[in-house]
């Protein structure tokens, strides 16, 4: 189910040569609206909720929430579908899928486990790409369950250019 994820959120960051950490919000949105996605600000929202390729997001929202939340609620459209009128299994199903969907586009396969590699903090990766330290926990747990399953040489191919220019 996370593999998934995790391809289509490689797809987009090549599909739109995304190399740049913390992704600037312009740059989401960018992607999000070339994709179809509609964003709307909300006056009264403190998170973001999607409703028919529609993403409504708080305005007051800093921008590592901002950028999380887009995220997130693309990962919904994406994949996981709207949660509002399910049972609570598949609602946690696919809260987890549009939660893995973000941390791979925000922290992607390959860039993340370098810096991994580099022995930085979790203060550090959350600098690094602009994220909150929860979802670097995520990320770190899947990172963990990809080598575990096997499965991190396969998706190490997906995010296809050379990371050391990054560093």
């Amino acid at each position: 189910m996370y593999l998934l994820m995790a391809e289509k959120a490689t797809q987009l960051l090549r599909k739109y040569q995304v190399k740049e950490f913390p992704i600037p919000l312009d740059v989401i949105e960018h992607i999000l609206l070339s994709e179809g996605i509609d964003i709307q600000i909300a006056k009264y929202l403190n998170r973001a909720v999607f409703c028919d390729n529609t993403i409504y997001i708080g305005q007051a929202l800093d921008n590592s929430c901002r950028r999380e939340y887009l995220v997130h609620e693309a990962g919904h459209v994406y994949h996981a579908g709207n949660t509002a009128l399910l049972d609570s299994f598949t609602m946690d199903k696919n809260e987890a899928q549009a939660q893995a969907f973000a941390a791979y586009f925000l922290m992607p396969i390959g860039v993340f486990e370098a810096h991994l590699a580099r022995g930085e903090t979790d203060y550090a990766l959350g600098e690094i790409f602009g994220v909150k330290q929860e979802l670097v926990a995520y990320r770190k747990e899947l990172s963990k369950a990809l080598a575990e399953g096997g499965c991190y040489n396969r998706q190490h191919i997906f995010f296809n250019y050379t990371y050391e220019q990054q560093f």
